[in-house]
């Protein structure tokens, strides 16, 4: 709300105004208008009038103290001084606001705004929100939605990926520009021919062109090469250009040791200009006679890397006879390293454009690469120049990109630094969209920063301040900016700003966007800029940041031993966003070090053993744990801390370099097993972090990317670290690695569910795989299974069925039978199903019963998994069942402890169903069990199966079980209730299902000595039931209905009812409490000490020790030899008043294979387990 407008004149020489308010308020803005505008539409008289046009303003709000609801009950009211909390508005003309933070502290408000300048006069209003001297006590709790972040599309004006012509807006803008040139004489200008300073004093600058039509002209190559110094006029006639190509031609000596670099040269002025020129000095040169080993030196190779970003000139170099020349100067000894840089770096161009040409209309390209190599383009003025001049006119490749299909996302961000391969073809043609629209608007900038023309930059770098904060176009203009003309430009607008302009407050914008990008340091000429910054100079940037950059800026500037110490730095102090910048700039010229410079890993330890720096490996992996710890707090269940705003990208992105430094480093440490682990930990803390962040819809798309990094860089050093095991060793790096990853199952400091399944996808991503040598894979199997097995079961037991059974069948896979792992763990299923089937029934504490009902189902599920025809797996499930011993017996007693505990789910029907599809097992128990399955699942609730398939799979079950094993009771008592459930809902049933039913209780008659009675039933539902079999009878079995009604008479009873197991658990903080604690012992009475003394206890000594040093007490020197202490001992008289120990010299002690106190014990019914290979059975 406006809380003040106000006209401002200053007072006397202290040049003071002040504005007071009538009550406590929380200034949020203050806005400024220039003179004559009219800021209330509802008062039209109110003019506003600010004079000068820019000026600084110092304003200082008053500390005003509130009284919280704590102290309005009788505490001593906060008393502070009168304190001035100061800021500064720097004012450059036009209507403006700026946003005043007062923090989020509530004890504090202002009544007092103090404003000092050199200004006559001001006209300001003032925006904010009273705040009450006693806050109201809050008595409740009223919940509110959280706040959703909804992004705001870019304007189509300025969404260039998307335009129809990604220029327009350059020309837009260039059109600021009273007599503007063309938009592509601007882009030679500025990139590629860069005219010198007397041109511009000319008055037809900047149409000044070379001459070329003069005929009688005497040319050699260096009046040539000077006059492409002058760009060509388009209107230059072909006739003229073909006499100015073949004069060069003949202007070429073969004694001229010069002609390879004046050559060079004018290939590489004409790229940018008119494309018939190009087209004829190439087909007019015989650039064999001008080309050899001898002529290519460093000047002539770096002027034909430029030329060939022309894509002519690269098709033309592009040849069998220039790429053997290069490949011989290359193996030249005395080649020099920066000459062997440019050739690698001019073959590998002539190879990237054929991959960009490609990309263009081919929908399955390498856009990462093609991306990369305008990553490569856009690193240098000239090369960037030219190929923006070819895009921008050759109307070919202009065409087929304006007619590309429309983006189908945002503007991939970074995509030269992707590793993702899912980029479509739109937003790959709408990614070099905004490239060449980013790129064009940066040659008006530095045109119109030339001239100079206020209102077109200011235009332009507002506009490039706008595009730092979209993702996507952020990437692109941040590295076009770190070109050395543009750098040089922000250096020089931010130098003098005094009075402040808007055109150096953009500026300022611009270079703090920059400065969180570690590789903006490695430019010396960014550097140069950050190092020529004046104290309390700046207008946008405040001065402790200013000192923050500088500090980040000579780590940069000094180089790999700054770096390195600055790394390795011990108690460093916190993580904030200074010390993060800092150490992300180290990494950076680290990792440039080791990729540009050539120098490999080796010499950067080198490096830092010379400084004194020693370990640097196990320092970097100390700080990626500190960095995952930082980063863990933020995801912790208790409320993190308050952190400076993007904090959390820098981590991630710091989390990001550190891991991929450690990928090149760790080839040349000699790691130990507490290294290894402590990596593991901090990759742990780093993946589930990132995990986290990209499960969460709330976070900036910048965050999501630097998770997306992080979470890969995870993923890139722990597969380094396992790619690097020898498997010779007795413990294996891999087994290391997985081990810990295990180890870390069992303790959860977050939610179980998420941390399980964070563990088991970088377990997945660490297995080798199947595509990988039988052999390879084989000793993988031998070495590193066996020893995290252990970890490796309890890591299984508390995985949900879908992730054990994604992570067993690729076990199983890798294994192939080496250790028989499938066995292995089949049995181990069975065992711990069977173990857990007696905590399913009565007797149990409901929680305790349900928390074993459902691990069982988890089990039975996960045999399910295993056995089902659509398993790769499944012959091996079902062979090892059937070499199991007293494996149907588990199945079949787990199967019935929970039948008798009345509870269901679909997972025991599919077991029963594929046991009986498949009879592996034929125990009697498991045919019962497979039957009384089968006929409870037609009563039990939510999973009502067919009737006729249950009652004939029940019959066929019990077929095959002898009649003397038949459990008839049972039988019947199943049958019964079943019939019970099924009356309820008659009108539902078919007449197959009738006689389905009808036909097992035939077969049932059959087995019974006698009538018997159909417990469950009433008389009511038996006849009810016996009429329905009558009104659907057939002449088959009006025999079977009578024997039914002879033989079984019903009998009600009251039963359970089944319920479904449920597949998620609903339980209190309380109950789960009770569950985890330990149960409390049992209260017994002490024993009754005796009331007999000893003799000892009637003697009275004086001193004690008098005993002691009794002559008739010989017995303390004895030598004892074997064992003769121990029998000693064994008496009950000797065990007392003594506190001697054994004495370990003397007494043979002997290895027993268990502990005389603690004896295994078998819980449930015993499964005897397959033994595993040799590497299983190891000696303990």
């Amino acid at each position: 709300m406006l809380l003040q407008w106000c006209n401002l004149t200053p007072y006397g020489t202290s040049k003071l105004a002040a504005v007071r308010f009538a009550s406590p308020y929380r200034v949020q803005s203050v806005r400024i208008f220039p003179t004559g505008t009219r800021p209330f539409a509802a008062a039209p008289d109110i003019i506003a009038r600010t004079e000068p046009e820019a000026f600084f303003m110092d304003v200082y709000f008053n500390a005003h103290p509130l009284q919280l609801g704590s102290q309005a009950d009788g505490k001593p009211k906060l008393k502070v001084p009168n304190a001035l909390i100061p800021t500064v508005i720097p004012y450059a003309g036009g209507q403006a606001e700026f946003a005043v933070n007062m923090g989020a502290d509530a004890r504090f408000a202002t009544r007092l705004m103090i404003v000092r300048g050199d200004f006559e006069t001001v006209s300001m209003a003032i925006y904010g929100e009273p705040v009450s001297e006693v806050p109201s006590a809050v008595t409740s709790y009223e919940a509110r939605q959280l706040p959703v972040i909804e992004s705001t599309s870019l304007s189509p004006a300025l969404d260039l990926a998307r335009s129809s012509d990604s220029t327009r807006l350059a020309r837009q803008l260039l059109s600021l520009i009273p007599d503007a040139p063309s938009l592509n004489l601007v882009i030679r200008l500025m990139f590629c021919l860069k005219p010198p300073n007397d041109d511009w004093d000319l008055p037809e600058f900047p149409h000044l062109y070379s001459d070329l039509h003069e005929e009688d002209m005497d040319i050699d190559l260096d009046s040539a090469f000077r006059c492409l110094g002058r760009p060509v006029a388009d209107e230059v006639s072909p006739e003229a250009l073909m006499r100015f190509a073949e004069k060069v031609a003949d202007a070429i000596s073969p004694t001229d040791g010069t002609r390879s670099y004046f050559i060079a040269g004018i290939l590489c002025r004409s790229a940018s200009q008119h494309r018939q020129l190009v087209r004829m000095l190439v087909q007019t040169i015989d650039l064999e006679r001008v080309f050899d080993t001898s002529s290519l030196d460093e000047d002539t190779v770096f002027a034909l890397l430029d030329a060939s970003t022309n894509p002519d000139i690269a098709k033309l170099l592009d040849n069998d006879w220039f790429r053997s020349t290069l490949d011989s100067v290359y193996s030249l000894p005395a080649t020099e390293p920066e000459v062997k840089k440019g050739i690698r770096r001019l073959a590998s161009r002539f190879r990237d454009w054929q991959l960009f040409e490609d990309t263009l209309s081919n929908p399955n390209g390498n856009f990462v690469a093609a991306a990369r190599f305008l990553k490569d383009i856009g690193s240098e003025e000239k090369s960037f120049g030219i190929w923006l001049s070819c895009m921008t006119t050759y109307e070919d490749t202009f065409a087929s990109l304006q007619g590309s299909p429309t983006l189908d996302h945002n503007v991939p961000g970074a995509l030269w630094d992707s590793e993702s391969t899912d980029i479509s073809h739109g937003d790959y043609l709408g990614f070099i969209k905004a490239f060449i629209g980013v790129a064009c608007v940066l040659a008006v900038y530095a045109w119109s920063d030339s001239l100079p023309n206020v209102n077109c930059r200011e235009r332009t770098l507002g506009v490039l301040r706008l595009w730092q904060d979209v993702p996507g176009y952020r990437e692109i203009v941040n590295h076009l900016l770190l070109l050395r003309q543009m750098t040089f430009r922000l250096e020089c607008m931010t130098m003098d700003n005094d009075p402040p302009a808007m055109s150096g407050i953009h500026a300022e914008n611009i270079i703090l966007n920059l400065v969180n990008e570690p590789r903006c340091y490695l430019s010396p000429h960014f550097v140069k800029c950050i190092r020529s910054w004046q104290p309390f100079t700046l207008t946008y940037i405040s001065e402790d940041e200013r000192i923050s950059l500088e500090n980040a800026a000579v780590v940069a500037e000094d180089g790999i031993s700054s770096a390195i110490e600055e790394l390795a730095r011990a108690n460093s102090g916190p993580l904030n966003m200074d010390r993060v910048r800092v150490l992300r700039i180290a990494i950076a010229v680290i990792q440039h070090h080791i990729d540009e410079e050539g120098a490999g890993d080796l010499e950067v330890l080198q490096t830092g053993w010379k400084e004194n720096v020693y370990g640097l490996f196990f320092r970097t992996v100390d700080l990626a744990f500190e960095v995952g710890q930082e980063l863990k707090t933020q995801f912790a269940l208790s409320v993190p801390p308050s952190v400076e705003k993007g904090l959390l990208e820098q981590f991630l992105l710091l989390s990001h370099q550190i891991l991929r430094l450690l990928g090149y480093l760790e080839p040349f440490a000699v790691t130990t097993t507490r290294t290894i682990r402590r990596l593991v930990d901090a990759v742990y803390l780093v993946f589930t972090s990132t995990d986290m962040v990209l499960r969460d819809l709330s976070y900036s798309p910048s965050v999501y990317a630097a998770a997306r990094r992080a979470k890969q860089a995870c993923s890139h050093v722990l597969g380094v670290l396992s790619a690097s095991s020898t498997t010779d060793l007795p413990k294996t790096r891999s087994a290391v690695i997985l081990r810990a990853l295990l180890q870390r199952s069992q303790t959860f400091d977050d939610d179980p569910h998420q941390q399980t399944r964070q563990i088991c996808e970088l377990l997945i991503c660490l297995l080798p795989t199947p595509s990988d040598s039988s052999e390879s894979t084989s000793k993988w199997v031998l070495s590193t299974l066996p020893i995290i097995l252990g970890d490796l079961e309890r890591f299984l037991c508390v995985l949900d069925v879908d992730r054990r059974c994604e992570l067993v069948s690729l076990l199983i896979t890798l294994d192939n039978g080496v250790l028989d792992f499938g066995q292995w763990f089949i049995s181990q299923e069975l065992k711990h199903m069977s173990d857990l089937s007696r905590f399913v029934m009565e007797g149990q504490t409901e929680h305790v019963r349900l928390m074993s009902q459902q691990v069982v189902d988890r089990h039975i599920q996960t045999i399910v998994r295993l056995m089902s025809p659509s398993s790769k797996h499944a012959t091996l499930c079902v062979s090892t069942l059937s070499i199991i011993p007293d494996a149907g017996l588990a199945i079949a007693d787990t199967m019935t402890a929970l039948l008798r505990a009345h509870v269901y789910s679909e997972s025991i029907l599919c077991l029963a169903r594929l046991l009986s599809t498949n009879p592996v097992l034929t125990d009697t128990s498991v045919q019962l069990a497979v039957a009384f399955t089968f006929i409870r699942g037609v009563s039990a609730p939510q999973i009502l199966s067919d009737v006729v398939e249950a009652f004939e799979r029940a019959q066929a079950a019990l077929s095959a079980v002898d009649d003397v094993d038949l459990n008839l009771d049972r039988l019947l008592w199943e049958v019964g209730h079943c019939l019970s459930t099924l009356v309820e809902r008659m009108d539902g049933l078919q007449p197959s299902d009738l006689q389905a039913i009808l036909s097992t209780l035939s077969w049932i008659c059959e087995k019974l000595p006698g009538p018997s009675d159909l417990p469950g039933l009433s008389r009511d539902e038996w006849d009810k039931l016996c009429n329905a079999f009558g009104d659907k009878a057939t002449p088959e079995t009006d025999g079977f209905l009578n024997i039914v009604k002879g033989k079984l008479t019903p009998l009600p009873d009251s039963f359970s009812p089944t319920t479904v197991i449920p597949q998620t658990a609903c339980i209190s903080i309380r109950d789960l409490e009770t569950l985890l604690e330990p149960s409390a012992p049992v209260p017994s009475t002490p024993k009754r000490k005796s009331q007999v003394q000893d003799v000892l206890g009637l003697v009275a000594l004086s001193p004690p020790t008098a005993l002691l040093r009794s002559p008739a007490i010989s017995g303390l020197t004895k030598m004892y030899t074997k064992n003769d202490f121990r029998e000693l001992r064994q008496t009950p008289s000797a065990r007392q008043n003594t506190s001697r120990l054994p004495s370990m010299h003397v007494d043979e002690f002997q290895l027993s294979t268990s502990s005389p106190i603690i004896e295994p014990s078998v819980i449930g019914h015993p499964v005897e387990m397959i033994p595993l290979g040799a590497p299983f059975n190891l000696p303990q």
